[in-house]
């Protein structure tokens, strides 16, 4: 049998953020309200202990919204959907609850803001991840998506002076700023949001465990 750990140390702050807390309580809200079942549009948080204490009170998570029956309940997760998405739960006559993040919903925002005012619009973010998705559905003719500082160098845009940048709210804070650097480099006048997209908690907790790694770990007498 393997040795127990001698010490076992717990960081802080931990834990999903006020987006995710608050998501996941709507959740459980609606089973309250509605009772089971209840469907949730994508797991409600990259947590398989959450997301099977819903499953087990009667939530079912689906991967799209046409996979919800006509006339049921179904809860949008914080990461945010697409007009498209809110257009075909409109059809099936579903009932929506809406649980996206405060902070996508800015994000989501900027974007048709800024295609509004005809920039082009360069979203820094992973393919294929759901706030991606939801936010390139905003305004899918204006935006180009990159992930790294040599998508910024391959990039070609129609108008140089005219281009704009946002942020999946869940990025690495180090690697988006040494991005945004090189973007300012390559356009000189674009321009961002009035305020970092880089969701608060994610920072603090990247922030946190940095700091963490960096410092001696304490050590105890051994114990026998």
């Amino acid at each position: 049998m393997p040795a127990a750990p001698e010490r076992l140390l717990l960081a802080a702050p931990r834990g999903y953020c006020a987006g995710v807390d608050r998501a996941v309580q709507t959740v459980e809200r609606a089973l309250e309200l509605y009772g089971p079942p209840v469907y949730v549009r994508k797991e409600i948080v990259h947590n398989k202990h959450v997301v099977e204490q819903l499953r087990e009170r009667g939530a079912v998570f689906v991967d799209q919204e046409t996979e919800v029956p006509e006339g049921e309940t179904v809860v949008f997760s914080a990461h945010g959907v697409a007009p498209s998405v809110h257009a075909n739960a409109e059809r099936r006559t579903l009932r929506t609850i809406d649980a996206t993040c405060p902070l996508v919903t800015k994000v989501h925002v900027e974007a048709k803001k800024f295609a509004a005012q005809g920039y082009t619009i360069v979203l820094i973010g992973h393919a294929g991840h759901e706030e991606v998705e939801g936010t390139m559905g905003e305004a899918p003719e204006s935006i180009v998506l990159i992930e790294t500082e040599e998508d910024v160098d391959r990039l070609e845009v129609e108008d140089p002076e005219r281009v704009a940048y946002i942020s999946q709210t869940t990025l690495s804070v180090d690697e988006t700023d040494a991005i945004i650097a090189r973007l300012r480099e390559r356009f000189p006048s674009i321009v961002g949001p009035r305020t970092d997209d880089i969701c608060y908690a994610a920072r603090r907790t990247r922030r946190t465990r940095t700091a963490w790694l960096r410092s001696p770990v304490p050590t105890g007498p051994r114990r026998t």
